[in-house]
């Protein structure tokens, strides 16, 4: 799913409602955990809710683009259509047993989860206030 606005007045879209990745990218929860992190920081950090999804957005969209770039083969294996597709498939399973070729195609098929800077929204502080109010 991809979609040009993830708001509109009120109401901001997150997780799979915004942005559904392949579930070849192996990025679904990551993508929830980190949007709502994100979404909630910015609601924090701004007393605007327009700024604050407009922020949430301009945070999120590059990491999202990157996780739903999936090789154009990734579906139709996942998903296949003939028996050929399905042979297909079958073998690049058998291959992905395999401990050293399934590290590999981690590597080439797989969005990086950790390509984006996830902002500071000073719950270091937040913690130290809370721990120092249960200090008798």
């Amino acid at each position: 799913m991809k979609m040009d606005r993830w708001s509109i007045g009120r109401v901001v879209l997150t997780g799979d409602a915004a942005w559904c990745a392949s579930p070849i990218s192996g990025m679904g929860t990551s993508l929830a955990l980190v949007g709502a992190y994100v979404l909630a920081g910015e609601l924090g950090r701004h007393e605007d809710h327009a700024e604050a999804f407009a922020a949430y957005e301009r945070i999120m969209r590059p990491y999202v683009e990157q996780a739903q770039d999936v090789p154009k083969l990734g579906p139709r294996i996942a998903q296949p259509q003939t028996r050929t597709g399905i042979a297909l498939q079958q073998a690049a399973l058998s291959l992905a047993t395999k401990p050293g070729l399934s590290r590999l195609a981690g590597k080439l098929l797989s969005p990086p989860a950790d390509r984006i800077h996830l902002p500071d929204y000073g719950h270091d502080a937040i913690m130290q206030s809370a721990l120092e109010g249960m200090v008798p």
